[in-house]
């Protein structure tokens, strides 16, 4: 018997010695399991390397063969202090200071990893940096991880790393003015598991060291329940180190925004006690920082000294409250004066207001070929840009995706962005600009992998930035290699050819009359009825030349490589993200193949108009465009089956808080500009009225 119990005794002490020698452990001082976002980080964190190592993982054992250990912070939380510092007689939205080192050592048969940094905030950004750039994990979405599994610790014993931010504000704005995935859990308080998705976001963003978050509120919103609802969500934001900003305006009449004041007679009450009123009763959701919108729309100026008055007003109110006010220049064309933020034609030089620089699509600040809005290019933003951080907080503000009519509605995957926006980062970084806030307008497509690069991005971790970086992440080498000869072909082709003038659907503003009709997305240099049934031989010929004969280069470029790149993905386990990738590029050629077709079909026709001799048919050239859309529709429809979020919140009809009646992929489900522009050929009808989907006067705001 005491044999027995000799060996089980063995046994047991074999057993907890093996535990012991396999478990990781994370050490800190109580202020640092006190504090919220250091807090809520290691339980995550412990959470997550449990299951990466199905070890256990502990605090403060000092037996564990790997351990972590946290430093005291020397810097206060963010939200529990003061919102704004003067520095430089700027006044600059305060957060601490997040840079991190990270170093490694074996003593006495334990590794033992020691971390610096100097802030609550630094401490949860430098464990998820460990987590995704050194240790294999990867968040790359809200809904989708990747969580390796290891037997054993996988990093040498001795080693030495250091981190350090890009910027000191680095976020994302979700555009709810478009019903997007979260547009209806961020607005209505009865939304099912609305809370839920939205913190998933948050984790999302603290994971990967990003620090700021903003939406736009509109007027559809009901105040007295959502305020308690919303204020839930901003608490635990602030828990998780995330500043939280509302997009608001003072009285825009477009897409339903959120508005400070209401003119006669919807209001009878003074407009500055409806500003003041408004603010306060916002006010008690918690929310950081107003990015407001101080024009009626986004494209004219008002009455500059009466607005000068309201900011004033609104500048005065914030101070008391410590709330930061920021505003934004729009992409205006090069000398007009609508700056809605600040200007000369404003006169107002008031350094308390930030200012966000926007910029939009696939476009970088120095691209010599950037058509948008009415511009050459994009240079004077990048001026401007310059000009306004010498007196005020100054940001950048891309996109990442856009909406409406451009790619992720028609849909295209446009891997350009990823170029753009981090030539972008590395050129506004050398300007010293302080923060980074990119427009994101959408998930699926892969549109994901342009938020997550940027996320990571405006980090520097130590080794030299490329484009194809987070795809090599992901999958491997070779993959990321195909990958980026598609991405040359597109910035070439769609960029420097100027292709995407054919390849992007026609917006609202393409089809209006001339002289009203403004520039703001690339478009063809004839409008398509003109081409259709005027334009003369040599004007054809042109057209042919720059639309119908690069688009066959483009496409005899693009295939070869993407065969390449289904043959790679072929020899590894196809996985939901090499789906994905490949669906999205499939699209995306024919997209092209569709275009090509649907303008060889108006090519011919006026042919035959100049040329009545000779037979053309282009009903039958036509007919190749449909069969093009109908093996798109079929990608469509797999592609659906994997949707994150629920398939008629984002693809249906439906009635939401915004000023579209459907979800933002529903012009995708059944690809209704590819199937538009068949339709437009086939009955000579061009107007912006035929098979419109857009509720023009409600987005103007004329029509409730």
């Amino acid at each position: 018997m005491k044999h027995f119990f000799f060996f089980w005794l063995c046994l047991l002490f074999s057993i907890n010695s093996i535990k012991a020698n396999g478990s990781i452990s994370i050490f800190a001082p109580n202020t640092v399991h006190k504090q919220p976002v250091s807090k809520f980080a290691i339980q995550d964190i412990k959470h997550l390397l449990s299951t990466a190592c199905s070890c256990e993982v502990t605090l403060g054992d000092k037996n564990a063969s790997v351990q972590i250990k946290l430093p005291q912070p020397s810097i206060q939380t963010f939200h529990k202090i003061q919102h704004q510092k003067v520095a430089d007689s700027i006044p600059y939205f305060y957060y601490p200071k997040t840079n991190f080192t990270w170093s490694s050592k074996r003593i006495n048969g334990k590794t033992i990893l020691n971390l610096e940094t100097s802030s609550y905030e630094g401490v949860a950004a430098a464990l998820y940096a460990l987590l995704q750039e050194k240790l294999g994990f990867r968040f790359y979405h809200p809904k989708e991880s990747i969580l390796p599994k290891w037997n054993k610790w996988p990093l040498a014993s001795d080693w030495d790393w250091s981190a350090k931010e890009r910027f000191n504000k680095r976020g994302f704005h979700l555009h709810t003015m478009h019903p997007l995935e979260l547009t209806e859990a961020l607005l209505d308080e009865n939304f099912p598991n609305g809370q839920e998705l939205i913190k998933e976001y948050i984790q999302w963003l603290a994971r990967n060291g990003q620090n700021y978050f903003e939406f736009n509120l509109l007027n559809s919103i009901e105040m007295d329940t959502w305020i308690p609802y919303i204020k839930e969500t901003v608490n635990y934001a602030h828990d998780r180190g995330i500043i939280m900003g509302a997009d608001i305006s003072l009285n825009m009449i477009q897409q339903k925004a959120f508005k400070l004041y209401k003119k006669i007679p919807y209001s009878f009450k003074p407009k500055k006690e409806q500003i003041i009123q408004q603010l306060n009763h916002l006010a008690q959701a918690n929310f950081d920082v107003y990015n407001i919108e101080m024009s009626s729309t986004e494209y004219n100026s008002g009455k500059s000294k009466k607005r000068q008055e309201q900011m004033n007003l609104i500048l005065d109110w914030a101070k008391e409250n410590q709330i930061k006010i920021i505003g934004r220049a729009h992409v205006v064309k090069k000398g007009d004066a609508v700056l809605n933020y600040t200007g000369e034609s404003q006169k107002i030089n008031d350094s308390e207001r930030g200012v966000l620089i926007h910029t939009v699509m696939f476009y970088e600040l120095n691209d010599e070929k950037a058509p948008v809005y009415g511009n050459k290019n994009l240079k004077h933003m990048f001026d401007l840009m310059k000009k306004e951080q010498a007196q005020r907080e100054t940001w950048y503000f891309p996109e990442s995706a856009y909406w409406v009519t451009f790619d992720n509605s028609v849909p295209m995957f446009l891997l350009p962005y990823l170029s753009a926006r981090l030539t972008d980062i590395k050129e506004v970084e050398k300007e010293g600009i302080t923060g980074h806030l990119t427009f994101s307008s959408g998930w699926e497509w892969t549109y994901w992998l342009i938020d997550w690069s940027i996320a990571r991005w405006s980090w520097d971790y130590g080794y030299e930035l490329h484009e194809m970086e987070s795809i090599e992440m992901l999958v491997n080498d070779s993959i990321a290699k195909h990958m980026n000869k598609i991405h040359q072909i597109q910035d070439y082709y769609l960029k420097e050819k100027e292709l995407i003038r054919y390849l992007a659907a026609q917006s609202v503003m393409d089809e209006i009359p001339k002289k009203i009709s403004k520039e703001f997305q690339p478009r063809p240099k004839w409008r398509y009825p003109y081409l259709f049934n005027k334009a003369s031989q040599e004007e054809l010929d042109e057209f042919k030349k720059e639309g119908i004969d690069l688009l066959e280069e483009y496409i005899n470029a693009y295939q070869p490589v993407l065969i390449e790149l289904k043959n790679e993905v072929k020899k590894i386990e196809p996985n939901l993200i090499t789906t994905e990738l490949i669906q999205s590029l499939d699209i995306t050629i024919l997209r092209a193949y569709h275009r090509l077709y649907c303008l060889k079909a108006i090519h011919i026709h006026r042919m035959s108009d100049l040329n009545p001799k000779e037979s053309f048919s282009h009903v039958s050239t036509l007919q190749k465009a449909t069969q093009f859309r109908m093996l798109a529709l079929d990608i469509v429809k797999e592609r659906e089956k994997n949707y994150r979020y629920d398939l008629n919140l984002l693809s249906t009809k439906r009635k939401g808080h915004t000023a579209y009646h459907f979800g933002y992929l529903y012009p995708v489900s059944e690809l209704h500009f590819w199937e538009r522009e068949e339709e437009q050929i086939l009955n000579n009808k061009w107007g912006y009225r035929f098979m419109n989907i857009w509720n023009i006067w409600r987005i103007m705001g004329i029509k409730k």
